[in-house]
């Protein structure tokens, strides 16, 4: 069932070309703007600031592994947001609901087949930054960046279920959404180095999956290995249950709530 959900959005999404094309300049656009406009505070494309803070001081660099994580990260919640929605305005989610498969696993297909998509645009993304950057790429490091990359998507992959429940309840989430995914992206240290924050925010990020996937990615591109980086690696591995029970059970909730008072339409 997973893998017809997946071909049905497939088909859906690449048989626009133009919807492609658009996605992937509207990432290049916003990487763009981010990099010039940090390099112009920053002085110029290395900054030994940022390096005593972070690690990392090649500022293109350091904001292409943050912006691209971000976005396959944002994919989950988007599929379970807009995905459910687009369903409810067809008036086909109940049909899907009343078949034979599980509601939970049409909404897993539906929240892989958005971060696969999402996943293929932030790679031609990602390769046209390193590019237009001259940012060093070896095979080592991306086979080094894969696991941790594999676990922050797996925790959201879980957590978006809360969203997927909150719409179902209250229909229209998208705002709310777009406030989390944006929360990400500034605690998160994904343009900036967490340590120029206060003390609060930097607690807040500790509980943030992306914030050390972002944190360990960046380690290994500077050439550290995983043990500079077991912090964030532990982080990641306590984070995964927790965020999957906290979003499974309040995506319960909603769906039993929601049996109860009718799924409605637009």
């Amino acid at each position: 069932m997973i893998a017809a959900v997946i071909e049905k959005e497939f088909r859906m999404f690449f048989r626009y070309p133009l919807r492609v094309i658009s996605s992937v300049l509207v990432g290049i656009v916003f990487l763009l703007q981010f990099v010039y406009f940090g390099q112009a505070v920053l002085g110029g494309r290395y900054s030994a600031l940022l390096e005593a803070s972070t690690g990392l001081g090649d500022y293109p660099t350091y904001a292409l592994i943050g912006y691209t994580l971000w976005w396959v990260s944002s994919s989950p919640i988007e599929a379970y947001v807009w995905g459910v929605r687009r369903e409810l305005q067809r008036g086909t989610f109940e049909t899907n609901v009343l078949s034979p498969s599980s509601l939970t696993v049409i909404l897993l297909g539906l929240a892989l087949s958005w971060m696969l998509m999402d996943s293929i645009l932030m790679i031609i993304v990602f390769l046209i930054g390193v590019f237009l950057f001259k940012i060093p790429l070896s095979a080592v490091i991306i086979l080094k960046s894969l696991p941790v990359i594999f676990l922050s998507l797996l925790t959201f992959l879980g957590f978006g279920f809360l969203f997927a429940g909150l719409v179902m309840l209250l229909k229209n989430i998208g705002p709310f959404a777009q406030l989390f995914e944006f929360g990400m992206l500034f605690f998160s240290g994904v343009f900036f180095p967490l340590t120029l924050m206060p003390n609060w925010v930097r607690s807040f990020a500790e509980i943030i999956p992306l914030t050390h996937a972002i944190s360990t990615v960046r380690t290994i591109f500077s050439g550290g290995g995983y043990s500079q980086a077991s912090s964030s690696i532990g982080w990641l591995v306590i984070l995964v249950p927790l965020y999957w029970l906290i979003g499974y059970l309040l995506f319960r909730w909603a769906e039993k709530l929601t049996r109860v008072i009718g799924y409605g339409g637009y």
